[in-house]
């Protein structure tokens, strides 16, 4: 018995829809690098500005990241930066410079005066300055 001829195009579009899926699932791991070498050499992170290779880890970094036991990084290099950290040091420690990076930001010097509070205006607090206790 012949089958109708909607019957036959129906099975065959499914047949097109499943061997489309099944390329496009196998086209992923083209697609996709699940590599985690990222680099080999500094040449390989030029495409990140300023970026480095971290030989150790086969990822780019920044240059901060990447530690002065790299082979990239000088002797040279690395009292220039001891020379920025000495400049940029402000009082308490804080950054001086303007900041580059989130560290900096977060280090950077404000001039903002540390103001007590005044534990007077807390009275519903106990003699020792902890909680009363609740009502029963």
């Amino acid at each position: 018995m012949k089958q109708p001829q909607h019957a036959t195009r129906e099975r065959l579009a499914l047949a097109l829809v499943v061997f489309g899926l099944v390329l496009l699932t196998g086209a992923c791991s083209f697609m996709l690098d699940t590599s985690t070498t990222q680099c080999q050499s500094d040449q390989d992170c030029q495409r990140f500005a300023g970026a480095v290779c971290n030989v150790t880890n086969r990822v780019c970094v920044a240059p901060r990241d990447a530690g002065v036991s790299d082979a990239s990084t000088s002797i040279a290099d690395a009292d220039l930066a001891a020379d920025a950290v000495e400049i940029c040091t402000g009082p308490g420690g804080c950054f001086s410079c303007t900041p580059s990076n989130e560290s900096q930001i977060l280090s950077h010097c404000t001039d903002t005066v540390c103001v007590p509070f005044d534990n007077k205006r807390l009275t519903l607090l106990g003699d020792d300055g902890g909680l009363r206790p609740l009502p029963q």
